[in-house]
C-alpha cells in the first residue's frame, strides 16, 4: 500500500473510531442519497404486478425529507401521529413510510425499500383487504405520489417500542401525496403508462424531468381528483384491483 493510501485507511479508522456510525450517516442533501433513494422508488414502482395505469414516478422533496429527518431523530417505532394533516405544499395530506434496524449495518436504502415491497404478497387484490399489514406496500405503490424524502439516523439511546441496540437505525419516507386511504386501491390496474396522459412513459410509469428541489410536475396535487374520479367509475365497471391500506 503506498504512503497516501496507508494514510486514507488511518484516517477513515481515526473518524470511525472516534464517532461510529455517525461518520458514515448519509444527510438528506447527500447526491448520492437521494438518487439512490429516488431510483429505488421508481425501481420498485416500474415492477409493479399487474402493470399500473397511471403510477407516477418518484422525486426528490427538500421538505419532506426535513421532515423525515425530524421524525428519525425522535427514535420512535411509530408513525408521525399528525402527519396526514401537515399543510406542506403543494399537498394537503402527507404518508409515511419507516424501516427499523439494528445494527446499522443492516441498512440500506434498497434493502429497506424492498423490504416494504415485499409486503406486496399479503395484499388480497380481490377482496379489498390484507392478509396481513401491507400499508407500506400501499404507499410505496400509490399511483398519485410523485414527491419524496428520506432521512436516516442511528439512535445511540434505541428506538422507543423496538430495541435498546446502541446502533438502532431508523429509515423515514414521507410522501405527497399520502397513500394512506382505508379501501383505496393504490394504483389502477392495466395497460402500463396507459393514463399518463402528456407525461413520458418510462419504464412503466409516468416521468416528467425533475432536480431536487425543484418540481417540474403539477404544481398540486389536483390530479388526485380526476384519478379518483377515474378509479371510481372503474370501480363501478368491476375492473380495478382493491387494497386495504393499514399499518
Amino acid at each position: 500500500m503506498d504512503s497516501l493510501g496507508g494514510l486514507l485507511l488511518r484516517i477513515s479508522v481515526l473518524l470511525y473510531g472516534s464517532f461510529g456510525v455517525l461518520a458514515l450517516l448519509p444527510g438528506i442533501t447527500e447526491p448520492e442519497f437521494i438518487r439512490r433513494c429516488v431510483q429505488a422508488h421508481n425501481t420498485q414502482r416500474s415492477r409493479i404486478t399487474p402493470p399500473a395505469v397511471s403510477a407516477r414516478s418518484m422525486s426528490w422533496d427538500n421538505e419532506l425529507a426535513k421532515g423525515a429527518r425530524d421524525r428519525a431523530r425522535n427514535c420512535k417505532a411509530s408513525h408521525h401521529p399528525g402527519l396526514a394533516h401537515f399543510g406542506h405544499p403543494p399537498f394537503g395530506w402527507l404518508g409515511e413510510n419507516i424501516w427499523l434496524g439494528a445494527p446499522f449495518s443492516a441498512f440500506s436504502v434498497e434493502n429497506a425499500i424492498h423490504r416494504w415491497n415485499k409486503e406486496g404478497v399479503y395484499s388480497l387484490k380481490n377482496n379489498n383487504n390484507c392478509s396481513r399489514s401491507c400499508g407500506h406496500y400501499a404507499q410505496l405503490m400509490w399511483s398519485t405520489s410523485f414527491k419524496m424524502g428520506c432521512a436516516v439516523n442511528v439512535c445511540s439511546k434505541g428506538i422507543e417500542n423496538y430495541s435498546t441496540h446502541p446502533e438502532s437505525t431508523i429509515f423515514v419516507c414521507n410522501y405527497g401525496d399520502t397513500g394512506q386511504v382505508r379501501g383505496v386501491t393504490p394504483y389502477i390496474a392495466g395497460v402500463a403508462c396507459s393514463g399518463c396522459g402528456s407525461e413520458i412513459c418510462r419504464d412503466n410509469v409516468c416521468r416528467y424531468d425533475w432536480f431536487p428541489g425543484w418540481d417540474y410536475g403539477p404544481p398540486s396535487s389536483a390530479p388526485s381528483t380526476s384519478y379518483w374520479l377515474t378509479n371510481l367509475g372503474l370501480c363501478l365497471l368491476g375492473v380495478c384491483w382493491h387494497f386495504y391500506v393499514t399499518h
